[in-house]
């Protein structure tokens, strides 16, 4: 069973339903995408990347599978905001802790 289709029966509303088909669909190209990218040195996105509905559709699943979404790891790695950490900024925490 497909996670996707599986949240969009749970929560079995016309919307769920079809935002899990976009899921799969979206899924598919993702994975494939990563794929091509991870076997090249030299890769980089192109026009039409899975990357750029990652984010609206980390969204519309949080909205519309509620907390439930959080089972999605594969669709919450590439559409949540990346944290930003920098070497300096935890050098300085590490130092914070030591005073």
């Amino acid at each position: 069973m497909n996670i996707y289709r599986h949240l969009g029966d749970q929560v079995a509303t016309i919307e769920a339903r079809e935002l899990a088909e976009q899921l799969v669909t979206w899924h598919d190209a993702m994975v494939k995408h990563v794929r091509v990218l991870g076997s090249r040195h030299d890769a980089q996105c192109g026009e039409d990347c899975p990357h750029e509905e990652a984010a609206s559709l980390w969204t519309a699943a949080q909205m519309t599978f509620g907390a439930r979404a959080r089972d999605l790891v594969f669709l919450r790695s590439h559409g949540q905001p990346k944290r930003q950490t920098s070497a300096t900024h935890v050098r300085d925490r590490a130092a914070e802790v030591r005073v």
